[in-house]
Order: C-alpha cells, then sequence, then structure tokens
C-alpha cells in the first residue's frame, strides 16, 4: 500500500471550507483508482510543537503505479491549478505502508 500525505496553508483572504471542498472532488473521479481516502482541518491553537498546517489530505494506493496515474491524472491537474492560490503552502510525503 502507497501513502500520499498532503498538507497546506490556507493563504490569507482565502477559506479552509472552499479548499476542503475542492479537495473532496478528488474522491468522485473515476479516473483514478483511491484505496482509502482521509482528510480534515486541524483542531486546535498552535503550541510548543509549533505553527500548524490547517489541513491534511491522506490517500492510500495500491501501487505506485496508481499514485503516479492518480498524480498525472487531468481532472487532478485541474484541482491541482485551482487549489494553488488558495494555499500559503503545500507539503507533499509518499511511502509504502508495511503491515
Amino acid at each position: 500500500m502507497i501513502r500520499h500525505v498532503f498538507v497546506w496553508r490556507v493563504a490569507e483572504g482565502h477559506d479552509n471550507e472552499k479548499i476542503l471542498a475542492l479537495l473532496d472532488r478528488l474522491s468522485t473521479s473515476s479516473e483514478f483508482d483511491i484505496a482509502a481516502w482521509s482528510m480534515g482541518k486541524h483542531v486546535g491553537e498552535p503550541n510548543e510543537n509549533g505553527d500548524p498546517w490547517d489541513g491534511a489530505l491522506i490517500t492510500d494506493f495500491r501501487s505506485w503505479e496508481d499514485l503516479e496515474q492518480y498524480s498525472t491524472a487531468p481532472f487532478h491537474m485541474e484541482v491541482v491549478e485551482e487549489l494553488l492560490p488558495m494555499v500559503s503552502d503545500r507539503a507533499v510525503v509518499d511511502f509504502e505502508v508495511t503491515a
């Protein structure tokens, strides 16, 4: 299983709820096969751990090829293009999940 983790910070003047709604559209596409999907916004105040990210999207794929298909799918690229002006910072981590 391949886990894809995407985190973001909302850009000034934008709304995290709109970002969540936009990203949620990805879960409805038939262009790619997502094995598992989890998304949410940060809850709580910053603390000694530093400034939190505003939200995270975690998707699981059955193979690296499935992740590649997701990453390069036209619908995914459209969502990313719409998303970019809404975020001030973003990060991605992809890794293999072992049992």
